[in-house]
């Protein structure tokens, strides 16, 4: 039975890392692989493999119209450049938020750093004072103003990459995640289960968080904590993309039967 999204649906695309063939083995082969992410030069090699695996699921969800799975680790040459795509499209629907958030923290570190550095002089504080504290209300409102719509960015960003990622992996091109008026629909057709996956999404990172921080309690337990994370991350991008997918293949289905239906 593929699934929808119903709460037996929910409960597949959650929970289906632990089902399916050899699901231990690839478990930990992805855990492995997420756990050198923290090397320097290798990292950005093992997520933009990661994203490629993601990928599979949601391909497996969205093409192959079957329930999610943990795929092979096969053919890691595509895996990567699969992987490279998903990664470029969700930069850049990210990256105008990081900028501003870039720019405003900048902003406001280099008005201060002046203002310090020109009321360094007792001899000239009298007269630099109106402009150091106009200079650095300045500096405040508009840095942090900067900060906060980048935030903004950051999020509209992350509503719309995931029907983003489902057009690119439905169309198998790079540049279907832009093509707003191929995912659009389909996204307005399903926003109550997007808005699902995503509060879900942010649901399990939290519970993720509060798991990892139980393990600070004793120096063993902070021992196993690296570990421990890695399958956590790697457990929560699987299920993400599943979740996204599962999205993405409703809203199309939804959109059929809309398009099948007798009018009035």
């Amino acid at each position: 039975m593929k699934s929808t999204a119903t709460l037996e649906g929910v409960k597949k695309a959650i929970f289906f890392p632990f089902t399916g063939e050899k699901w231990g083995t690839k478990l930990l082969i992805g855990s492995a692989i997420t756990l050198v992410i923290y090397l320097p030069v290798a990292g950005i090699a093992a997520a933009i493999t990661l994203a490629g695996y993601f990928g599979q699921i949601m391909k497996r969800t969205i093409v192959a119209e079957e329930d999610p799975q943990l795929p092979e680790w096969k053919d890691w040459g595509m895996l990567f450049l699969e992987g490279i795509r998903i990664a470029g499209a969700s930069l850049l629907y990210l990256l105008p938020g990081i900028l501003f958030m870039i720019g405003g923290y900048v902003l406001v570190m280099v008005l201060d750093l002046a203002i310090a550095i020109s009321g360094t002089s007792m001899n000239t504080y009298s007269s630099v004072f109106p402009v150091t504290f106009v200079g650095n209300m300045a500096g405040m409102f508009g840095g942090f103003g900067l900060v906060w719509f980048g935030l903004l960015l950051l999020l509209v960003g992350s509503i719309f990459l995931p029907p983003a990622l489902g057009n690119l992996i439905a169309k198998d091109k790079f540049e279907a995640a832009f093509r707003i008026k191929e995912w659009w629909p389909v996204f307005q057709a399903n926003l109550g289960g997007y808005l699902l996956a995503i509060s879900l999404a942010m649901g399990l990172y939290m519970l993720m968080i509060v798991a990892s921080s139980s393990l600070y309690i004793t120096v063993i337990l902070c021992v196993l904590l690296p570990f421990a994370f890695c399958i956590e991350l790697f457990l929560l991008g699987a299920v993400t993309f599943s979740l996204f997918a599962v999205s993405y293949r409703d809203g199309e289905r939804k959109i059929t039967r809309r398009g099948i239906e007798p009018a009035g």
